[in-house]
């Protein structure tokens, strides 16, 4: 497990960690909630590969991490979106280039959305994306344009009006199935936005948490 550089041309680096035990060949870039790739992050980076993925998380800030909602807010809105998505596919890349036969893209919060994009603007090079609780502005990505499977994860209780509010994820599942795409949906009763977040414990839901990690590693494995 190392911050590697993995598109040297754009000194892109992201936290690479390797499979441990059996090696599925599947790729999973995860992508960063707006406080940018912290030790959460990298946590939840190895606990991916533990289940023998070969996960990468591309520091899309590059190399600044928020503290406080604030800080956060302000890294989130300088974020060139049409940039984040080129270093993603970059990332993708990389991930083929050393071992993985397919890969997913999960991304949480804002990497939620930037996930949910890859399934419009990377579909020709991901295998499926997997996002939690974040959808992008039509600017950035048309949903009903999707042209890989969507495995989504939201909160019941979730309260970010427009970006991941029950509204929000309602005309969200609207534009899914007008992609066409196979997709499936969850929401988790009792819980709020970013709830797998274990360094939030005003936000984290144990459960939640526990069930939606297990259908996202079923779901990079059998996609």
């Amino acid at each position: 497990m190392s911050l590697i550089t993995y598109h040297r041309g754009n000194n892109n680096k992201g936290y690479y960690v390797k499979p441990s035990g059996e090696d599925t060949k599947v790729g999973l870039v995860v992508l960063q909630e707006w406080w940018g790739l912290n030790k959460q992050m990298e946590g939840l980076t190895e606990r991916l590969a533990a289940e023998g993925l070969h996960a990468l998380c591309p520091d899309l800030y590059h190399g600044r991490v928020a503290s406080t909602a604030d800080e956060a807010a302000h890294l989130m809105d300088g974020l060139d979106w049409g940039k984040a998505i080129e270093e993603i596919g970059e990332a993708v890349q990389y991930l083929k280039d050393h071992g993985s036969t397919k890969v997913v893209v999960t991304g949480f919060c804002m990497g939620g959305a930037l996930a949910n994009a890859t399934a419009v603007l990377l579909a020709k090079d991901i295998a499926g994306a997997a996002p939690f609780y974040g959808v992008p502005p039509k600017s950035v990505a048309d949903m009903t344009k999707a042209a890989v499977p969507i495995q989504a994860h939201f909160g019941a209780e979730d309260d970010m009006k427009g970006f991941s509010d029950r509204a929000t994820q309602d005309q969200y599942e609207q534009n899914l199935k007008a992609s066409g795409v196979d997709y499936k949906l969850y929401r988790y009763e009792g819980a709020g936005h970013a709830f797998m977040n274990e360094k939030r414990p005003e936000a984290y839901n144990s459960t939640a948490s526990s069930q939606a990690f297990q259908r996202l590693i079923a779901f990079a494995r059998a996609i």
